[in-house]
Formats: structure tokens, sequence, C-alpha cells
């Protein structure tokens, strides 16, 4: 089966782990670019959680729908933002052709338990994909840095290591 992993990083730690991801699966690995870069302030933070709160999604330089079709399995990366997927995976979701892929995701977040954190964020993302008839097999719940800090690569291979 052949997999693509694709995802959003604000921070990195997303980042991190869909190179993980992509190393241990063999996986093509693909990053949703927002057309307008976010900023870097206090004010760009609260702004992406309170756009990601209501659901919104963002343009982006590409989904890849051509390239995606030749992969079987997906892995979908996001940083959990206010409970939520980040604006730039709410467009993937909506815009991309993902019907019949077997889909799994990842989350990534600051919160000390991830697993009971990312519930909501997964369920909407699963929601979705199932309407477009995607079949979500798994959901990977990760740990990342406090805003502004990126995961080291060694805790991200060993959190991971639960799910390889």
């Amino acid at each position: 089966m052949k997999s693509a992993v694709v995802f959003y990083s604000y921070d990195g730690n997303t980042r991190v782990a869909a190179k993980v991801i992509a190393d241990r699966t063999d996986a093509g690995i693909f990053e949703l670019e927002e057309v307008k870069k976010r900023g870097r302030s206090v004010l760009s933070f609260i702004a992406a959680g309170f756009s990601a709160a209501l659901g919104r999604e963002s343009a982006l330089k590409d989904t890849f729908g051509d390239k995606l079709k030749r992969y079987d399995r997906i892995y979908i990366g996001t940083p959990v933002w206010a409970g939520k997927p980040a604006p730039a995976v709410n467009a993937f979701l909506n815009k991309a052709p993902l019907s019949g892929k077997e889909i799994i995701l990842f989350t990534v977040q600051a919160d000390e338990n991830p697993q009971a954190a990312s519930l909501k964020c997964s369920g909407i993302m699963k929601s979705k994909l199932e309407e477009k008839g995607a079949a979500v097999k798994n959901v990977m719940r990760l740990r990342g840095e406090a805003p502004g800090k990126t995961v080291k690569i060694e805790e991200m291979q060993k959190q991971l290591g639960a799910y390889f």
C-alpha cells in the first residue's frame, strides 16, 4: 500500500511528527502552506486559535489533489488549536479528493494529556472524511511543545513507537 503524509505545522511540532511518520512508513510527504503566512505575534496566535474555534479554513497554495491520487493510505496531521484542526487542515479536508482512501489522523498539541485533549479535533476531522467516503483507520494523538517551541525528534520518535 502506497502512503503519503499531508500536514500543516505552525511551530514545527507537527512537521517533526510528519517527518518521523514518513520515514517509518516510506511515505511521500506534503506540507500544506497557506497563501498568507501567519504572523508570529501573540495577537496572531490568538487570531489563529479563534479562526480554528470557528471552523474556518484558510486559502492554500496547493491541496495536492492530483498527486494524492496515486496513494492508497494518507496520514493527515494538524496542530490542535482551541480543540479543533488548524484552518489549513480544514481547507484540505474540504477540498482534497479523499473518497476511497484509507486515512490515519495525527494530532499534535502541547497539552499534557494528548489522548483526551484532541478528541474533539479528531472527531471533527473523522466526520468530514467519512462524509467524503474516506475510511479513518486510526488516530495518533501526540504531544508537542508549548507554543513557540518545537519538540525534539527523539521525543516524537518515542511517542510514535507506540503506534509503529
